[in-house]
């Protein structure tokens, strides 16, 4: 009679030992596959002509202010490989022509300026946005007083 017992515990016992062999099996043959296509980033082209299209000084517009923006439209910076020329200067980072370097050519955070005969390079955050389906630069820097943050808004001109 006690051998009937062992036996039929063993039975009962197969089942789970067998259910549990075929999940080990299962995750062992089981392999990660990479669901994300390896694509990368172009480097950020900025070449072309740009104007102020929105300006603020520590927040506030300066659009909206009387004749400011006949004075901030007026404006043209234009970018050519790693060059850049200024046409009728506003206060900006810099005031004369020079180079420009991103700091990472693909995911750009900053824009570096050095001036043709300045000592030292300047830095701006730089954002890269599309609006209403065009490309957008947006930097942020203070020209001399750290208390004056200026925000321009750059389209590139047709």
């Amino acid at each position: 009679m006690k051998y009937k017992k062992i036996k039929s515990a063993t039975r009962m016992k197969a089942p789970y030992a067998f259910m549990l062999a075929l999940l080990i099996m299962g995750m062992a043959s089981c392999k990660t596959e990479k669901m994300v296509p390896n694509v990368t980033e172009s480097n950020k082209e900025i070449n072309g002509t740009w104007a102020i299209v929105s300006a603020t000084q520590n927040g506030s517009e300066l659009i909206n202010l009387p004749d400011a923006m006949t004075h901030l439209s007026g404006f043209r910076i234009t970018f050519t490989d790693g060059k850049y020329t200024i046409q009728n200067p506003v206060p900006f980072i810099v005031s004369t022509d020079g180079e420009y370097t991103f700091n990472d050519p693909q995911y750009p955070f900053d824009i570096t300026f050095k001036a043709s005969e300045a000592a030292s390079a300047v830095k701006s955050s730089f954002i890269f946005p599309v609006v209403q389906g065009e490309r957008r630069v947006t930097l942020t820097f203070s020209p001399g007083c750290e208390k004056n943050i200026y925000k321009y808004t750059l389209k590139k001109v047709k």
